[in-house]
């Protein structure tokens, strides 16, 4: 969601996601997520003249991000020739949470003294004040009507014990298919709620681990309850063990 302001911001010149609100997770986190002039005019759902005069003041729009979370029941259906692209079903938590948190965050910025609201939502593509804000609170736009962008894809290989819960085992590697390791965000079993990046690291980096010890031949201990990977130190520069087997 977007919103004039009267004083100049250049949000696009900050860092994105530099700032957020984690005091109202619960009601819907907010976080900075300031695109520059080309991607702007399309997250705006504006047309004509309204689109330029709001493009013409873009160094007082600042945009921040209204995080919804999804659960973990969705669901993939991939792509054919004769069907075309796939689809991605995602639940979301909360009948009525998107209208909500839009509405907060529109709350928000009108705190802060903003002259508009602009919440990329059909029907409700201008906020003037708390009754737009309130209009827009009681209502139950269907997915169609918003503006929505999708960021850190999770969980279509989800990670599980066992191959009725998932894709691919605690280890990484796919079930039925030996060798064969997915070792980004699509391991993740659900949403974590927050920017994942951290973690896909983490992931990953485990995962090299546990690839570089199979490809050593160094398997763990019999009943030691250590996952593959655990034992070598990863940090960076850690030297390589000379034995071929994990550090301890």
């Amino acid at each position: 969601m977007s919103a004039l302001v009267a004083d100049e911001v250049r949000g696009y010149a900050a860092t994105p996601q530099g700032y957020c609100v984690d005091e109202l997770h619960r009601e819907g986190s907010c976080s900075s997520a300031r695109p520059r002039h080309r991607h702007g005019a399309v997250q705006l759902e504006l047309a004509g003249a309204k689109l330029m005069e709001v493009m013409e003041a873009y160094d007082r729009v600042c945009s921040f991000g209204v995080m919804i979370e999804d659960g973990p029941n969705g669901r993939v259906w991939p792509g054919s020739a004769r069907r075309g692209a796939g689809l991605l079903l995602a639940r979301l938590h909360g009948e009525g949470a998107p209208p909500a948190r839009t509405a907060l965050l529109s709350r928000i910025y009108f705190a802060a003294g903003a002259r508009r609201g602009l919440p990329g939502l059909h029907g409700h593509r201008v906020l003037r004040g708390e009754a737009d804000v309130r209009r827009l609170e009681e209502a139950r736009p269907a997915g169609f009507d918003w503006l929505l962008a999708g960021f850190h894809p999770l969980g279509t290989c989800r990670m599980a014990t066992s191959k009725r819960d998932g894709v691919v085992s605690p280890e990484h590697e796919v079930f039925g298919v030996p060798d064969l390791f997915v070792v980004d965000g699509s391991v993740v079993p659900t949403s974590t709620a927050v920017n994942p990046q951290e973690t896909i690291m983490a992931l990953a980096t485990r995962a090299a681990a546990i690839i570089a010890e199979r490809l050593d031949g160094a398997p763990r201990e019999p009943g030691d309850g250590r996952l593959p990977g655990c034992g070598r130190a990863i940090s960076r520069g850690a030297p390589r063990p000379p034995t071929g087997r994990p550090s301890s």
